[in-house]
C-alpha cells in the first residue's frame, strides 16, 4: 500500500523500545490525494504515518505543505482510525513531482554548496571535460561492436572544434583516448560482452532474449522523482564510466552513489539490481612503474536496501531544500571544506551573493540591485527548470495521444 498526500503536521522524533531493541520513531500527518491507497474516515482529513528507523531523519527537512510519498506501508487501526507505518521493503519520497538529476544527487552528496555552484556554472572548455565526452561515446561505440581506432577517429573529429579551440593535437589526442579506451576494450574481452547469458526471456521493460548490454539508457523514475542516463546496463546491472584514476580497491563514494541511483531506478521497473560496476578508465593509461594500489580499472560493489535508502534520504533532502528555495550552505552535510578543491570558488560566491556558507566569505557583496538582479534570473531559469520536469511527467501522466496534441 502506498500513501501520499500533504504533509500537515511533523512530530519530534522520539525512541521507544521494541522487541529489536530501543528505535526511533517520527509521526506525520497527511491528507491522502486522491490517488493515494490510503484514506481518511473523513474527506480532507488527514491520517497518521509513522516512519521508523532512519527515515525519521526527515524530520530535519520536512515542513508541513510539502507532499509526501510511502511505499509498501503497514496498515493498521488504533481507536477505530486507519494508521500508516513504514515497512523494511519502504522508501520515503519527500517531493515525489520535483525531479532530481542524478549527477545533482551526486554532487549533494559530495557537497551540498557544490550542488548548487554546479548550477550557476555552465560546462567548462576544458580539455578533460571533452576527452571525458569522446571517450564515453567510444565506450557506446564498443559496446555496438564497433573497430575501436574507427570509433577513435570518428568521435576526436565530432569534436574537432572543441579541441581545436582548446589548441590540442589531433593526433595526441587519439593516442590519449585509446590509452583510456583500451581499459573499456580489454574488459570487454574478458567474456563481459557475449557468451554470458544476457536475459532469457523478453520482458515488459524492452529487454529482449539475449541482450547483454544497453547503453545510453534514459531512466525516469515517477516514485522516486530521480532521472539520469545511465552510461551502460549490463544483464540489468548499472555501469558507469569515469575518465578519472582510482588506485583504491573500491570506488569513491559519490561515484557509488551515482550508480546507486540508476539501480533504484532499475529496481522500480522490476529489475533487481544488487551490483554496480565504476570503470575508470586512466587506471589503464598511467605508467605501472610510478603508480601503486590497484590499478584493475572495473570496480565491482554491492548495492543493498540500506544503500538505496540512504541514496532516497539524500535525494529527498535536496527536493526540500529546493521547495524552500533558499540556496544550501554546506552546513547540510558533513564534507570538509578544507579537502574541496572548489572552496576558493565557493567562498567567492558566498562573499559577492552575500550568502552564508559553510567555508566561509570572502570578498565584498555586490550591491543589492545587482544581487537583486541575479535573483531574478535564478529565479527565471528555476521556472524554466519546473516547467521542462512539467514536460517529462507527461510521460507517466498523458497518453501518447494526449501528449501529441498538447505538442500540437
Amino acid at each position: 500500500m502506498n500513501v501520499r498526500g500533504e504533509v500537515t503536521d511533523v512530530g519530534e522524533v522520539r525512541s521507544v523500545n521494541t522487541q529489536y531493541g530501543d528505535r526511533d520513531v517520527l509521526d506525520v500527518r497527511v491528507r491522502p490525494d486522491a490517488d493515494s491507497d490510503a484514506a481518511a474516515d473523513d474527506p480532507g482529513e488527514s491520517v497518521r504515518v509513522t516512519l521508523w528507523g532512519k527515515w525519521t531523519e526527515t524530520a530535519q527537512y520536512l515542513d508541513a505543505g510539502m507532499d509526501l510519498l510511502v511505499t509498501d506501508a503497514d496498515e493498521d487501526e488504533w481507536n477505530g482510525e486507519p494508521q500508516y507505518s513504514t515497512s523494511k521493503a519502504s522508501y520515503v519520497v519527500v517531493e515525489p513531482d520535483f525531479l532530481v538529476d542524478v549527477t545533482n544527487v551526486r554532487s549533494f552528496v559530495q557537497c551540498p554548496r557544490l550542488y548548487y555552484l554546479n548550477k550557476l556554472s555552465g560546462l567548462p572548455l576544458k580539455y578533460p571535460v571533452t576527452k571525458g565526452t569522446i571517450v564515453h561515446e567510444v565506450f557506446g561505440d564498443l559496446l555496438r561492436g564497433r573497430d575501436l581506432d574507427d570509433a577513435v577517429a570518428e568521435r576526436v573529429d565530432d569534436a574537432g572544434l572543441e579541441l581545436g579551440l582548446l589548441g590540442k593535437d589531433r593526433e595526441e589526442v587519439e593516442a590519449d583516448v585509446r590509452a583510456n579506451a583500451a581499459a573499456i576494450e580489454g574488459w570487454l574481452q574478458q567474456g563481459h560482452l557475449s557468451g554470458d547469458g544476457g536475459t532469457t526471456e523478453d520482458t515488459a521493460e524492452g529487454w529482449k532474449a539475449g541482450d547483454d548490454w544497453r547503453s545510453e539508457y534514459t531512466l525516469i523514475s515517477e516514485t522516486f522523482g530521480i532521472k539520469g542516463r545511465c552510461d551502460a546496463i549490463r544483464r540489468g546491472m548499472p555501469v558507469e564510466l569515469k575518465t578519472g584514476k582510482n588506485t583504491n580497491r573500491d570506488p569513491r563514494f559519490h561515484d557509488k552513489v551515482q550508480a546507486a541511483c540508476y539501480a533504484l531506478m532499475l529496481d522500480d521497473r522490476g529489475v533487481d539490481a544488487d551490483t554496480g560496476t565504476l570503470l575508470y578508465t586512466k587506471n589503464a593509461a598511467v605508467d605501472r612503474s610510478e603508480v601503486s594500489g590497484d590499478l584493475s580499472p572495473a570496480k565491482e560493489f554491492s548495492i543493498g536496501k540500506g544503500f538505496l535508502d540512504f541514496v532516497v534520504r539524500q535525494r529527498n533532502h535536496l527536493a526540500a531544500i529546493e521547495h524552500e528555495g533558499s540556496p544550501p550552505t554546506g552546513f547540510e552535510a558533513d564534507a570538509k571544506c578544507e579537502y574541496c578543491f572548489e572552496q576558493d570558488t565557493c567562498m567567492v560566491v558566498s562573499g559577492r551573493l552575500d550568502q552564508e556558507s559553510k567555508a566561509g566569505q570572502l570578498g565584498e557583496p555586490l550591491p543589492e540591485k545587482e544581487r537583486a538582479y541575479f535573483d531574478d534570473v535564478y529565479a527565471a531559469v528555476e521556472r524554466e527548470r519546473a516547467a521542462v520536469h512539467d514536460e517529462y511527467r507527461k510521460l507517466w501522466e498523458q497518453t501518447a495521444a494526449e501528449r501529441a496534441d498538447d505538442d500540437r
